[in-house]
């Protein structure tokens, strides 16, 4: 309560346009103005609730500004989706809490009252069911390259839930399945020939552009182990290239020459050649055989425990989910 034993209002409660409703609400008492506002959940005046315009084949369940309607297919006036083209087969029944989200007001602000069509991108929260419509073209969804979309011309059944936040709760599990049926609502035959459309899209901010497929988690395992062979397999060829290396450098390093004075053996190059190859010799040692051998088997099997290996408790870091899967 405020200092005047008023009802704060804040972003949460918007004040009535309905300059009647106003000034009823600035003569009420606290306790009056709670009743006005339906503190509560009280039974209150919907000035938050503009009427519904029906058409004739319309019927509607309603209490405050939630409601449930049957009736044709239409995303906006009486002439709007296939309902209002007088097409057949296109039921729908159209759930809203909300119409006109935080626009919503029985009256304008000189008293008279208003009236509402749907409105797919203002009204807060929506579960609409169709027989035949263009779901993504009502909703406003950027298209993805390839099949499954909608369109006026290939209308779909379709079942679209919008709202500020959607959370779907399994209590054991949730799947998404496509593709169960070999023929669409509309009487067209699945083909099997082009299965792009018959897979779930993940898309955020209403952006396609970069749409990527999903990768497979065991078939990843498997390509990384391959990889990991082929970093063990070149490993195993450079140790063995540098031991064959290191054979001909101690070649070089001490060999000698046929003197031409009797044809005497000749010293080996002390001075340059063999420190040369002696210290040639460590560095490969050091740098190269030890880390190798140590190294990279160490690390192979780090990555393969870390990353690849679920034989015992999986780790953090193990990259397949032990929930999610996909196909």
């Amino acid at each position: 309560m405020s200092d005047t034993g008023k009802v704060r209002t804040s972003s949460a409660i918007q004040e009535p346009k309905d300059p009647m409703l106003k000034r009823k609400l600035d003569n009420a008492s606290p306790a009056e103005e709670a009743d006005i506002r339906g503190v509560a959940s009280k039974e209150t005046e919907n000035y938050d609730t503009p009427d519904l315009i029906l058409t004739s084949n319309e019927r509607v369940i309603r209490k405050g500004n939630a409601s449930i309607k049957l009736g044709k297919d239409r995303n906006s006036n009486r002439f709007s989706g296939a309902g209002g083209k007088g097409q057949s087969h296109c039921a729908a029944i159209d759930i809203v809490a909300g119409t006109l989200g935080h626009n919503a007001s029985s009256r304008d602000r000189k008293g008279n009252k208003l009236y509402a069509d749907p409105n797919f991108v203002l009204d807060s929260a929506r579960i609409y069911v169709s027989q035949k419509a263009d779901i993504d073209g009502y909703f406003r969804l950027k298209k993805p390259k390839g099949a499954g979309s909608t369109s006026s011309v290939t209308p779909r059944s379709g079942i679209a839930i919008k709202a500020d936040n959607i959370r779907v709760i399994g209590r054991e599990n949730i799947r998404l399945i496509t593709r169960t049926d070999s023929i669409n609502s509309q009487g067209g035959e699945l083909s099997n020939a082009d299965k792009s459309g018959y897979g779930i899209d993940l898309i955020a901010m209403n952006d396609p552009e970069d749409l990527q497929p999903m990768v497979k988690g065991e078939n990843l395992k498997d390509c990384l182990n391959a990889l990991l062979q082929v970093v063990e397999n070149i490993g195993t060829i450079l140790d063995n290239f540098i031991s064959y290396q290191q054979s001909f450098n101690r070649a070089v390093q001490n060999h000698t020459h046929m003197s031409p004075f009797y044809g005497t053996e000749t010293a080996p190059d002390f001075k340059q050649t063999m420190m040369a190859g002696v210290e040639n010799s460590i560095n490969v040692a050091l740098n190269c055989q030890v880390p190798m051998i140590a190294d990279i088997p160490l690390t192979t099997v780090a990555v393969v425990n870390d990353y690849l290996d679920n034989s015992g408790v999986a780790g953090d870091k193990y990259i397949l989910s032990l929930y999610n899967r996909t196909n």
